[in-house]
């Protein structure tokens, strides 16, 4: 698949990455359905984008559709470093973000909201965040890499559910480094990605919520400077 850029040149992600996968999972033709593939579901499957999100782009969005949810439907839809292990955790797993932490030399960070319990993991711990998504949901996900709002909410089939979370302050090791990912560790779970190769699904309740948030952001700045 060819690789998307943006008007100023930039590179975007426009697939997963074959190159840079588990063995347990398999993707087909069109670079952007996977599946896993694992007789068990002990093992915790993870596969990147292709390309890392340009910090400069100022916005991200991407979707994916849950086609089967697999046998116990562990599914983390998310963001992930390169450095990040791709086998063994899923993405802002607790036990592999301590790990790096005494590693200096490998600053690894990972998030993921996941499907079964609704939770979203980052940096090392998990909280609830929002419903369970089966087969036939889409999960979107939106990241903010402007300056006062570097942020990450999700949106399930349209419906906003909120910031989940803000990017560290020091992005030095996220610039040019974040990949959508998602990761598996469910028998037969089979999704499908869209980078934008196709019309989003919510994509204009995406730009409703994101200017709704702005107005309103705008107007609580105007109350404290007349008021303040």
């Amino acid at each position: 698949m060819e690789e998307t850029t943006l008007f100023n040149g930039l590179i975007l992600p426009t697939a997963w990455n074959i190159d840079d996968k588990s063995q347990f999972v398999s993707i087909d033709s069109s670079g952007l359905k996977v599946n896993y593939t694992d007789l068990n579901d002990y093992k915790t499957v993870v596969i990147r984008a292709n390309n890392p999100i340009p910090s400069q782009c100022g916005l991200f969005y991407f979707e994916i559709e849950i086609i089967n949810e697999g046998k116990n439907g562990i599914i983390g839809v998310g963001y992930c470093t390169k450095q990040s292990n791709i086998s063994d955790f899923m993405p802002g797993n607790r036990r592999r973000y301590v790990e790096d932490k005494e590693n200096k030399e490998n600053k690894s960070w990972g998030c993921a909201y996941h499907g079964d319990d609704g939770y979203f993991f980052c940096s090392g711990s998990g909280k609830p965040y929002g419903p369970t998504y089966t087969v036939g949901d889409t999960i979107g996900c939106y990241l903010n890499f402007r300056n006062d709002d570097k942020m990450i909410f999700y949106n399930k089939n349209g419906i906003n559910l909120g910031i989940v979370c803000y990017l560290p302050n020091n992005l030095d090791n996220l610039k040019n480094n974040l990949y959508p990912c998602i990761g598996l560790k469910s028998q037969g779970a089979f999704a499908e990605a869209n980078f934008g190769h196709k019309k989003f699904k919510y994509l204009s309740k995406f730009y409703l919520t994101l200017n709704f948030g702005a107005l309103l952001k705008f107007t609580i700045k105007m109350i404290m400077f007349i008021y303040g």
